[in-house]
C-alpha cells in the first residue's frame, strides 16, 4: 500500500514538473515572439537597391548613397524644386499643387503624388522613382519613403542659410552632373547678397517678425526667417536676446515699440498658406506700432511668400535678396 502512494505521488510530482516544464517552453516561446516583433518594429526601414552607378553625398542625415543622373525623381520640397528647376533637371512626380506661381511651372508635368505633408504611396508606386528628394516638412515621412526609392531629406540649415542652400546647390550638381550651371547659379546668390548687404549697411538695425492671423512672434539671428537677414545680409538685431523656437517668440505691440525697430521685416503667415484672416498691414496699423521709427519713415518690408514655403531654394534666395536690396536702396 506504500508503495502504491509512493507511485502515485511521484506520478503527481512527474505530471507537476512536466506542466511547469511546457508552461516555461511557451512562456520562453512568447517572450520571443515578443522580441522579434519589437525588433522588428524598432529596425530601420531599408531603402530599396540603387541600380546602376551611384554617388555619395552630404544629406541632412548624414551621407547617403544615391544613383548618379536619375531619370525619374520626385520631390517633396518647395526650397527643393525651386533649386532643381534652376539647374534644369525635370521633375517628374511631386505635390499636387504650389501656392507659389513661379514654381507652377516646374511642376505642372509633374505627376501628383500628396502633398508636402503627407505623399501618395500609390501614386509614387506607379511613378517608380529612382531617388526621392524630400524637406523637413516631409520629413515624417521618410523611413516609408526609403522603401520605395533611396530617399534624401535636404533641409537647408537656417542658421547658415545662404551657404547652406550652396551647398545643396553642389549636391544636386553632383547626382545630376550640373556642376556647370551650379557654380552660375552660386555667383548669382553670391553677388544678390553683396549687393543687399551694400544697400543695408549703416541703414540701421530691424526686427523681423511673423503675424499669423492676430498673433505675433519675433525672430532672430540664429531662426529660419531671421537668420539670412541678420546673418547673411548682416542687418543688426534691434534685440539679440530673442528666444529662438520654431515658431519665434511670441510680442505684443508694446515690444515692437520698446524695441523701436529702424526696419521692421514682416511675413504673413496666414496671405502665405492661404489661410483666411486678418492681413498683417491691418494687423500692425496700430498706434504703437506707429512710433516706431520703421513705420514713420516706410520702412516696412512685406517679405516675399517664398521666404517662409521655400527657404533655401535658390531663386527665392535672389528673389528675398533683391527685395531687401531695392528697400534699402529707396530708403531716404
Amino acid at each position: 500500500m506504500k508503495n502504491f502512494r509512493f507511485t502515485l505521488s511521484a506520478l503527481a510530482c512527474i505530471a507537476a514538473l512536466a506542466a511547469c516544464s511546457q508552461q516555461e517552453n511557451k512562456n520562453a516561446a512568447a517572450s520571443g515572439a515578443a522580441s522579434q516583433t519589437a525588433a522588428a518594429a524598432s529596425a530601420p526601414a531599408t531603402a530599396r537597391k540603387i541600380e546602376g552607378e551611384s554617388v555619395t553625398v552630404a544629406t541632412a542625415r548624414g551621407e547617403a548613397a544615391v544613383p548618379l543622373k536619375p531619370e525619374r525623381i520626385a520631390v517633396y520640397d518647395l526650397g527643393m524644386i525651386d533649386t532643381l528647376s534652376r539647374l534644369g533637371v525635370p521633375i517628374g512626380a511631386s505635390i499636387d499643387q504650389s501656392r507659389l506661381d513661379y514654381l507652377k511651372d516646374a511642376i505642372k508635368d509633374a505627376k501628383k503624388a500628396g502633398t508636402l505633408f503627407e505623399p501618395n504611396y500609390e501614386a509614387l508606386n506607379e511613378y517608380q522613382p529612382q531617388l526621392i528628394i524630400i524637406g523637413s516638412r516631409a520629413a515624417k515621412a521618410f523611413d516609408q519613403l526609403n522603401q520605395l526609392a533611396p530617399t534624401i531629406e535636404m533641409t537647408a540649415d537656417t542658421k547658415n542659410m545662404k551657404e547652406s542652400a550652396k551647398q545643396r546647390i553642389d549636391v544636386f550638381a553632383k547626382i545630376f552632373d550640373k556642376q556647370a550651371e551650379a557654380d552660375k547659379l552660386k555667383a548669382e546668390i553670391d553677388a544678390a547678397f553683396d549687393a543687399a548687404k551694400q544697400a543695408a549697411a549703416g541703414k540701421g538695425k530691424g526686427l523681423v517678425i511673423l503675424v499669423n492671423g492676430g498673433k505675433m512672434s519675433a525672430f532672430g539671428p540664429d531662426s529660419r526667417l531671421g537668420g539670412w537677414l541678420h546673418r547673411d545680409i548682416g542687418i543688426p538685431a534691434v534685440d539679440e536676446n530673442i528666444k529662438e523656437g520654431s515658431h519665434g517668440q511670441p510680442i505684443s505691440f508694446e515690444y515692437i515699440k520698446q524695441q523701436n525697430p529702424d526696419w521692421l521685416f514682416v511675413l504673413d503667415r496666414s496671405a502665405a498658406i492661404g489661410e483666411e484672416g486678418q492681413a498683417a498691414k491691418d494687423v500692425l496699423n496700430n498706434p504703437l506700432v506707429a512710433e516706431t521709427t520703421a513705420w514713420k519713415k516706410g520702412q516696412v518690408v512685406y517679405l516675399k511668400p517664398e521666404a517662409y514655403l521655400a527657404a533655401g531654394g535658390a531663386q527665392e534666395l535672389l528673389n528675398s535678396a533683391n527685395q531687401v536690396k531695392e528697400a534699402f536702396a529707396a530708403a531716404k
